[in-house]
């Protein structure tokens, strides 16, 4: 009786602390779901910090705009980041030749066609790129490097930005990772199952520059934090139970 009541309790120990596939695989629908997800461009927003690279056939007609120290221009990234242009709370930015330049509802790339147009007046044939130097993403909660990263790339969607923080855990929640958002001061929520591809659709598939991804503990991890909760307190406690019980019956 008592190996069949001990046998009775370690099954049930094993059965709470175990985990079905649905609940850990990622992309589960992957091979019966038509996947297609269209690139939204990043606008530029107030805060941001563009890298403008203006180029020409001759190079002396657009020094001016080239970020020197001590006469050696900078290439390093940390470098550029200090001296690119601030996009101020009106959306503009000052430029040398074409002062103020409003960037309200402009991408990099047709806000770089704007100011490639403005300068034909005083440079031939220039050729301008923009960048945003300070798009960043946070992966927080339930992953194993959380922390704020900078990117360079504009196409960036969340699997890349969990691959950044090392991955969830085996106690993340799947099922509801919450991107929060923060464009042109309105702030969305969106919650997303990695389990279904359905997400690879959603327009918080590709990350926008401050957007935040956490990560919430799932159940197991919520319960763990109590005392019953934890798999192996929990068996502690009925193994206390049990020979309690096998005492006071003898």
């Amino acid at each position: 009786m008592y190996n069949r009541l001990l046998h009775c309790l370690i099954s049930l120990v094993f059965v709470m602390s175990c985990a079905s596939k649905k609940d850990v695989y990622y992309f589960q629908d992957i091979d019966q779901t038509a996947i297609e997800n269209k690139f939204n461009l990043i606008y530029i927003q107030p805060g941001d910090i563009l890298d403008i690279q203006i180029k020409a056939l001759n190079p002396e007609s657009v020094l001016v705009f080239q970020r020197q120290v001590n006469g050696i221009q900078q290439q390093q990234l940390q470098n550029r980041v200090i001296d690119g242009y601030i996009v101020g709370d009106d959306g503009t930015i000052n430029m040398p030749l074409l002062g103020s330049i409003n960037t309200k509802n402009k991408s990099p790339q047709s806000f770089a066609n704007d100011i490639q147009k403005a300068l034909s007046s005083f440079i031939k044939n220039p050729s301008v790129n923009v960048r945003i130097l300070n798009f960043r993403v946070s992966v927080l909660g339930e992953v194993n490097q959380p922390g704020t990263f900078t990117l360079l790339e504009e196409r960036f969607n969340i699997p890349q930005a969990l691959g950044l923080a090392g991955d969830l855990t085996i106690n993340g929640d799947r099922n509801n990772v919450l991107i929060i958002r923060n464009e042109n001061g309105k702030k969305t929520n969106y919650k997303i199952d990695l389990t279904k591809s359905e997400f690879m659709k959603s327009p918080f598939y590709f990350l926008k520059q401050n957007d935040i991804v956490y990560v919430p503990p799932n159940t197991a991890r919520v319960k763990s934090s109590g005392l019953v909760g934890n798999t192996s307190t929990l068996a502690s406690i009925l193994s206390l139970a049990l020979s309690l019980f096998i005492v006071i019956t003898r």
